[in-house]
Order: C-alpha cells, then structure tokens, then sequence
C-alpha cells in the first residue's frame, strides 16, 4: 500500500486499536503503551504490503497477531526480537562504565522515548528494582520489563549507527513576519510560540517531510531531549501534527522566498495594482465629492474617507466566499488562526530591480463591544501611510472604549481620566488644539449604510481578480510541501484583495489620493462605527 492511502486510513483505526488494546489488557497505562507500539506496528505493515483487497480484515489480523507476540513476551520474557531481558541490572553496563563506548551508550539513550529513557536510567544507572519502577512511575511490572527488552534492543542498534549532523544543525533558519489569519489566544500568535531559534528550526525540520523527535534532533544537531519537549507544546497548541506513524508534520505556512516566486510577483503585482486602480477605484473614488451626513470625518476632509475606502473597496475583489475557520486551528488558550511565517533568506538572485519596502500590512483588525451600555464596533488597517506602532498587539479594545465614552461626553477631564487622555492623544485617536479636543478618526453612525456606500466590482474586474490568483498560486505554491497545497489554493482565491496598499501608492501616483498630514496618519484607515 503506498504512504498516501497508508496516511488516509490510519486515523479512523487509531480509537479502534486502543480500544482493542483496552478490552484486552486490564491496566489501562499498559493499554496504553501497547496500543501506541500497536499503532505503529499496523501503519508498518500496511506500508509494506502490497495491494489489499480488504484493508479491515488485513488490520484486525495483524493487530491480532502483534497481541499474540506480546502476549507470549510478556509471559515468558526469554527475548525480544532477539534480545533477553536480564533482571541484574549491573550486567548491562559494567563492561562499559571505563570504556569508550560508554559516552556512545549515553548518547543513544537519550534517543529512546521519554518512558523507556527514564526506565533505562533508573535500572542501570540508579540500580532500581523492576518492582520499584513500576510504582515509581505507576504502571504494571509487565511493562516494565518489555520496555527494558525494547530499549536494550534500540540501544544495541543505535550503538553502531553513526550520528550526523543535518543542515539545519550547522546553517540553521530564522523566521521573520510570524503571525496570523485569524484570533490570537491569551498566549499570543505564531511570533510568541516560535520566539526561540530553536523552536523555529524544529518546525522547519518537520515542514517538508514529516520526521520524529530523534530525526529532528539529528537534523538540528542536538540532543533529543531538548526537541522533545519544544515538540510537545508545539503540538499541543496546533503548530505541529502527530501522524499515525508517530512522526510529527509542522502546520504552519512557512513561506521561503526565492528566486522564481520573486519573478512571478514582480510582473504581477503591479501590473495588475495598476489595472485595478485605473479601471475601478480611481473611478469610485473620484465620483465621491460630499461626505454622507451619518459619516463624521476629521476635518470634514473626503481625502482620509478615501483611504479607508480603498480597503473595503479591495474586499470586492474576492471572487470566492471564504469560510475563516476551513484550515483555522482552535488553540487550547483560546486562540483560532491559520499559523504562518518566512524564512530570512539572503537573495543569491539578481535584485537590482527590487521594490522598497513600503507594502506590508497589518489588518483588517476588528475589534468590538456590546455590553455594559455600550454598543461599538472599530475597524483598522496599519500600513506604511499610518504612522502607528505595534500593529495587533496595541490596537486594544479599551481605546475604543474610552472614545466611545469620550464621543457620549461621558469622559470628564478628570484626574482619574488622566491616563485614558494622555493615552488617546498618544495614539492620535485625539488631537488637542487650543485646548480643545477633536477626534482624530472617521465616526460612522450608521453601519449598514457604510456598507451600502461600498460599490461592488464589475464582472471585468472579477475577471481579472481570477487572473491575478491563478498567477498568485503558481508564485506560493513553488517549493511548498504537499500538506500544504489545499490551503495555499483556498486562500489565494482571493489574493487580489491584498493588493491594497499597493493600489494605494498608485492611486497616490495618480493623484486620486493625496498624502495625509503627519497628525491625520495615526487615524488614518481607522472607523468607529456606534451602534444603531
């Protein structure tokens, strides 16, 4: 059977094969451990078989026979796999203790699973009873003597491999532009879990081909306890995949780029920013000459409702209803996002043509509140035209509350609201002139309205939307894994609507939009929109 269809039926067996494991062994930690080597033992035989005309019957003969194995193991412990287990716990490494090998025997074991290393460790090393393990770490005597059995046996194996060192262990990667497509939960995003070096080049070592802890580890150079425990988090937050083989598969979109995606976005990218902007947001804006009475726009200045507009206007470009949550991972802090990142990587390709770097994005952040009296509901985008620093992280919820308050006159210059006002004038939400405060962001009173004010785009602007994605893919799909295919096509469906601030400096080159002042920046491509 190849891998592929391996990969596809091994999931719905999982649960089966426990459960067979639990019906049949009393002590649920030993059913445990032997429903993992049950797992493993099925993925294995089924990736040696050839074609199997009844894959149901094939696993439940194989399980059968792997109990029977262990079974008869268990009873006799004469041998496993060739390998006797020995009750005395000095025989095993006193000829070693003054030898050469003995360093090489410290190494490898540091390659066995977490329960077999630390069995290993306080057999021989501490000089531990079978009996005294097994309440040390609570599970059957039994057990302990069949990890002994498997782990004498791996460390007789490992003793004569040679250990090398991967790439990433002497030209190790760094991530830049971590972050996400969605919520971020109390512990952060891509960036707080992925902050360490090491972190990083785990997931990169399990990105285009899954691995396990001690192929990683070779990979990276180190030694295995070490990317263990990095995996177990990584895995529990959704950042990685246990597959039912026991390798682990990184689930992040890692982005490298390189010379051939480079190419493609090069042409692309402002051929069709300048299609767009000429053939629809210079025409919608342009025709735009008052501003709507339930519209309050700093300054009465319809140059900063333009900016805003070009973003929603962008939305118009998808040519695909998206379902957010479709390759969203639900985080156990609470966070549901799509994870991704980019290596940093030096150009080894011409780049003299190379575009400043004015383009990058943080938005549309949505934040809202309807409780406690208020009803609100904010929008921004941070870009190179805004001026504001710290993007997500410091577009909180409580200025916008203090605005609404403010807007309601039910914020007094008090000294008890000395730091909600220092903090709006800082963000820019405020200006003080003359000892006067003014909002310094686009106020909408009546939201269905706005979104009635957004003109959709015309079929020869859809068109060219799929144009654009189709280019799009062929650009994000160069050199990505396999896993990752089905969500890079999803979202670059609509990859025209992240054209944005690049239909923004054309439209600037046009003259359809003017520069903001330095104070109109720190509001710019903000809304508050009141409740109705």
């Amino acid at each position: 059977m190849n891998k592929t269809d391996a990969d596809r039926l091994m999931p719905e067996y999982v649960r089966k094969l426990f459960g067979f494991a639990r019906q049949r062994l009393s002590d649920i930690a030993e059913a445990e451990e032997f429903a993992a080597e049950l797992t493993l033992t099925v993925y294995e035989a089924l990736l040696k078989a050839g074609e199997i005309s009844n894959p149901d019957g094939y696993v439940w003969r194989v399980a059968k026979n792997c109990y029977a194995r262990y079974i008869s193991g268990r009873k006799q412990f004469s041998a496993v796999d060739g390998i006797e287990y020995i009750p005395d716990s000095r025989d095993f490494t006193q000829e070693l203790m003054n030898s050469e090998s003995y360093g090489i025997l410290r190494r490898e074991i540091t390659y066995l699973g977490k329960t077999q290393r630390e069995i290993i460790v306080l057999h021989y090393f501490h000089d531990k009873k079978v009996r005294e393990i097994a309440e040390m770490l609570s599970i059957p005597e039994n057990t302990v003597k069949w990890h002994l059995a498997c782990s004498r046996k791996e460390l007789k194996d490992g003793m004569d491999k040679v250990r090398t060192i991967g790439t990433l262990g002497t030209q190790p990667i760094r991530f830049i532009d971590m972050g996400h497509d969605g919520t971020p939960g109390e512990k952060g995003d891509t960036a707080n879990f992925l902050a360490k070096n090491i972190t990083q080049n785990i997931a990169y070592a399990a990105y285009h081909q899954p691995r396990n802890i001690n192929e990683i580890a070779e990979e990276l150079g180190i030694n295995p306890i070490f990317v263990e425990d990095e995996v177990a988090v990584l895995e529990e937050y959704g950042f990685m995949d246990k597959l039912p083989n026991g390798k682990y598969r990184t689930n992040i979109h890692i982005s490298e780029p390189n010379e051939t995606s480079y190419r493609i976005y090069r042409e692309i990218e402002s051929k069709y920013s300048k299609l767009f902007a000429e053939k629809f947001f210079a025409p919608v804006l342009e025709r735009i000459t008052e501003i709507p009475e339930w519209l309050h726009v700093p300054d009465n200045d319809i140059n900063l409702l333009k900016w805003s507009m070009v973003c929603f206007l962008t939305h118009k470009l998808a040519v695909a209803e998206l379902t957010d949550t479709k390759f969203s991972v639900k985080r156990p802090d609470g966070g549901d996002f799509v994870a991704y990142a980019t290596v940093a990587v030096t150009p080894d390709w011409d780049m003299t043509d190379a575009e400043p770097y004015i383009y990058g994005f943080c938005g549309d952040m949505w934040r809202n509140r309807r409780d406690e009296g208020m009803e609100w509901k904010s929008w921004q985008l941070n870009c190179h035209w805004t001026d504001r620093t710290g993007y997500w992280r410091n577009n909180l919820t409580e200025d916008y509350d203090k605005m609404y308050f403010w807007l309601k006159n039910q914020l007094p210059e008090t000294a008890s609201n000395a730091e909600s006002y220092a903090r709006l004038l800082d963000k820019g939400y405020l200006l003080k002139e003359n000892g006067e405060y003014k909002c310094n962001l686009i106020v909408c009173d009546r939201e269905q309205e706005w979104w009635s004010f957004i003109p959709c785009a015309p079929e020869e602007i859809t068109e060219l939307s799929r144009e654009y994605a189709a280019e799009s893919v062929k650009a994000e799909l160069y050199g990505q894994p396999e896993h990752m295919h089905a969500q890079i096509k999803y979202y670059n469906q609509n990859a025209a609507c992240a054209l944005h601030t690049r239909v923004m400096k054309v439209l600037l080159d046009m003259g359809v939009l003017k520069e903001p002042t330095p104070e109109q920046k720190k509001g710019l491509c903000t809304i508050l929109f009141l409740g109705e």
